[in-house]
């Protein structure tokens, strides 16, 4: 299940073989490499979610306007994607290990440059610059979870790489707003960029000689991943909306950080929990009902925005992220099961794209709507149209005859590789 380049056995580096890098073969299922991902993951997200919200605030406390705030976060996203574009070319000319190490600097070491100036000009500059260091960093880490795992581990350490991602989110995403309006933004650039420095030296210790190929999905084969795919950029944009603009909404620092952490507690406790129903339902079936989940969220929030009740913003939230992060989960999974263990490069990217352009869509597209229907409106709208979109592409799947929420569980005598998915 592997993509680095070259025979499937000699790309996983088993033992007595060797790659087409010409580096010493490396033995990529042990534990020891997964856990030093797990370890460099953390500490990158950690400035990556420290500034999702902080730096929108950081733009609003400098004089910008609605569709400027959501500019950052889709500027970011968008040079995220654009990277991401560029992975059959970056995958030819780099190793994983290499593409981590440069993505962790780039992502961390321009931080303290925002301390310069908090007009938008120069916060966007820095920020598409990030986004190209974010892009490096995952798509290089999902397809190296791939390449690390067997067939029947893969449910699992997506799992666990997926909580290694949105763990960070507990005290960094929350935390970051509290710190920065509390404390100050200097803490919580400076200390989001040392965790992300930090990460970069331990990628130094990720297995080398990891290649990736990427090859373009053919017209069938983005049929077959089309539903998963769509239906998690839908709650990518929902949670992009909510940690961009719900800072800014709310003007308790308090009730914005709760916010924030319930959602990221739901986040990575419906991660990790996909990882095991995954493995025992099949991928696939929890994607209609997390979609619904955040459609739900996004719903109550703007009900509680409009009321001020934070018993029903908390509950908002709280969905909000349990359905992006059982989605998250599930449709990487599936994924790369309809696109086959030896396209996981390609799945892995493909994947990628809709987590980062679809944060980065929520937050531009709700920013557009802020001045005209406010807060509480921009976020009834965006779950009443999430709700719709995700009802009309459950019933063209299953008019296919392959539902967004039918997954490829073994059959009865067949081991997970052996399964070979065909399309609807």
């Amino acid at each position: 299940m592997t993509t680095p380049t070259g025979p499937a056995d000699a790309a996983r580096g088993l033992p007595g073989e060797a790659s087409d890098t010409g580096d010493p073969p490396v033995r990529t299922t042990g534990p020891g490499a997964f856990a030093v991902l797990l370890a460099v993951t953390f500490l990158a997200f950690v400035d990556y979610a420290a500034l999702l919200s902080v730096v929108p605030l950081w733009s609003a406390a400098g004089g910008a306007n609605g569709v400027a705030v959501g500019a950052t976060t889709g500027v970011m996203m968008a040079a995220t994607v654009a990277a991401q574009l560029a992975a059959p070319w970056l995958f030819r000319m780099l190793a994983l290990r290499t593409m981590i190490v440069g993505g962790a600097v780039l992502l961390g070491a321009p931080t303290p440059l925002y301390l310069l100036s908090a007009d938008i000009g120069p916060v966007l500059v820095i920020t598409v610059v990030r986004g190209i260091g974010l892009a490096l960093v995952v798509i290089a880490g999902a397809t190296l979870v791939a390449d690390l795992s067997t067939p029947r581990q893969l449910s699992s350490r997506a799992s666990l790489f997926g909580v290694a991602a949105a763990l960070p989110n507990l005290g960094a995403l929350a935390g970051g707003v509290w710190i920065a309006r509390t404390w100050g933004f200097p803490i919580v650039f400076w200390g989001s960029t040392l965790a992300c420095l930090t990460g970069a030296a331990l990628a130094v210790l990720l297995p080398r000689g990891h290649r990736a190929t990427f090859r373009f999905a053919t017209t069938a084969e983005a049929g077959n991943i089309a539903a998963p795919i769509a239906l998690f950029a839908l709650t990518a944009g929902s949670f992009g909306a909510v940690t961009t603009f719900l800072p800014v909404a709310l003007p308790d620092a308090g009730a914005a950080s709760w916010a924030l952490l319930s959602a990221s507690i739901a986040l990575v406790a419906a991660r990790l929990g996909a990882g095991p129903a995954g493995g025992r339902l099949g991928a696939g079936h929890l994607l209609l009902v997390s979609v619904l989940c955040c459609a739900a969220g996004s719903v109550l929030t703007a009900v509680a925005l409009a009321t001020g009740h934070h018993v029903l913003l908390f509950g908002g939230t709280t969905l909000l992220g349990a359905g992006f992060g059982a989605c998250q989960n599930d449709s990487f999974v599936l994924t790369v099961q309809r696109l086959g263990p030896a396209r996981s490069a390609t799945a892995s990217t493909l994947w990628n794209i809709a987590y980062d352009g679809g944060l980065g869509l929520g937050a531009t597209t709700l920013g557009w709507f802020v001045g005209t229907t406010g807060y509480s409106g921009a976020f009834l709208g965006m779950g009443i149209v999430i709700g719709v979109v995700s009802a009309t592409v459950a019933v063209i799947g299953r008019f296919r005859g392959r539902g967004p929420g039918r997954g490829e569980s073994a059959p009865a005598g067949k081991r997970p590789e052996q399964i070979h998915t065909v399309t609807g």
